[in-house]
């Protein structure tokens, strides 16, 4: 009976949903460990297109499952969910698509993707729960807003795998924050600048060993990483650009703070 119903309610979001809010968010639910799309689906999208959405829109898709599996599996299918509904969005000025795991409660509601454009997203991103709930919308992270020409500042919440330039999946938030700062600031010109902990004070400018690559360019791989996913969503190479400083301006507070990526206003 449950199936029933839930597939009457989704036939009825087309009439109902659309008229709601110009730019979403609306919703594209799953059946258990399924991230294929349904005929029925593709239409729904497809009225999306035709009715809300405009080509020069940049579309966020958020993707996720519910709790049974673990949290690795889950976090899989819930990118697998994002890439199967991003397929049928062609021709956007961007298209984000990131898969964030398991939410716990409702099991059919949260086997879903959300679809919205940029500016649903940040006011999204701008809201501050008072919970500890899973379900409810993450504290901002980073506030890129007060950056001048010539400042530099920490993008927290970048994390990377130990002794390598590979981006952990938990930096998601911090990534997405970055990248709505740039949509929305266009004439930004900015250099990403990276770091690492655990030099030698005589011998500053030796790199930190990669272990994917085996070069000792650590510092100058993880500023290249960040780099290379802001072109690969959109921000045009022409405005940015990428410098590692090895072990050259450490802290003073610790090798924690000391591996950290920045980013540097060069132009505004």
């Amino acid at each position: 009976m449950r199936i029933i119903i839930a597939t009457f309610i989704f036939m009825c979001i087309p009439l109902f949903g659309l008229g709601q809010q110009q730019g979403g968010p609306w919703s594209i639910y799953f059946k258990n460990d399924s991230y294929t799309v349904t005929k029925a689906q593709k239409k729904f999208i497809d009225s999306i297109q035709k009715s809300s959405l405009k080509r020069t829109d940049s579309i966020v898709l958020k993707g996720y499952a519910s709790s049974p599996a673990d949290s690795i599996y889950n976090l899989k299918l819930s990118e697998r969910r994002a890439n199967a509904v991003k397929a049928r969005f062609k021709g956007y000025t961007t298209i984000i698509a990131n898969g964030f795991g398991e939410l716990e409660g409702d099991e059919e509601e949260n086997r879903r993707v959300d679809i919205m454009t940029w500016p649903i997203y940040k006011e999204q991103l701008a809201f501050k729960s008072n919970t500890a709930s899973p379900t409810k919308l993450p504290e901002k992270i980073n506030d890129f807003e007060k950056l001048e020409v010539g400042t530099k500042q920490e993008i927290k919440g970048i994390h990377f795998y130990p002794g390598r330039d590979d981006i952990r999946n938990d930096s998601k938030q911090a990534l997405e924050e970055l990248l709505v700062y740039l949509k929305e600031n266009k004439s930004i010109t900015f250099r990403i600048l990276g770091h690492v902990c655990c030099g030698k004070s005589y011998d500053p400018g030796r790199d930190g060993y990669n272990n994917r690559t085996g070069k000792n360019n650590l510092s100058e791989a993880r500023a290249k990483r960040i780099y290379n996913y802001l072109a690969d969503h959109g921000i045009d190479k022409k405005r940015m650009s990428s410098r590692g400083y090895a072990y050259r301006y450490p802290t003073g507070k610790g090798d924690k703070f000391d591996r950290r990526v920045e980013i540097e206003i060069i132009s505004r």
